[in-house]
């Protein structure tokens, strides 16, 4: 798949990224700072990844320039604090993209440790990051105790009773 148009893929990341606050949102408050090993991301650290990874990959696809402004965990940082950033950096990154002509998604941009690649690709890799620090969220959640959300409204089980009953 090619990504021709960066105010879709826009759109498309504003869905994936819907999907990934209701996993961030069910994060209890007070495990913020949880994490399964103490070599882990805690779920903080997850947010705050997901925050500065799509600053980074968002600015390499437009300007070609690498940024990673970092996940680490401040005194002050809030589940609520953290949702608040995410949709603050989330609205500048559709800002930023929606702004984006077309034709600079063809535009070859660095890589950090191989050759360069063209902008769209950077942003299939946005894409394929997130998607899988959401799912390390669901691990998370599952951990402790608590009941990931279903990702579009029903669960396995509802799908299996409905489609064979």
């Amino acid at each position: 798949m090619m990504i021709t148009s960066a105010t879709a893929f826009a759109d498309y990341f504003a869905s994936v990224r819907r999907r990934t606050l209701t996993y961030a949102r069910a994060v209890p408050p007070d495990q913020l700072d949880w994490a399964p090993r103490e070599s882990e991301f805690s779920c903080g650290d997850i947010l705050r990844h997901l925050i500065a990874a799509e600053a980074m990959f968002v600015g390499v696809a437009a300007t070609g320039i690498w940024r990673y402004q970092g996940h680490t965990a401040h005194d002050d940082d809030t589940l609520a604090g953290l949702l608040a950033r995410l949709e603050q950096g989330h609205a500048e990154a559709l800002t930023t993209l929606r702004a984006l002509p077309d034709a600079a998604l063809q535009e070859q941009r660095p890589s950090l440790d191989g050759p360069s690649l063209r902008a769209w690709r950077w942003l299939m890799a946005l894409a394929e990051h997130e998607i899988h620090h959401r799912s390390q969220l669901a691990m998370y959640l599952t951990l402790l105790g608590v009941t990931p959300p279903h990702i579009f409204g029903l669960g396995v089980e509802d799908v299996i009773a409905r489609a064979t009953g």
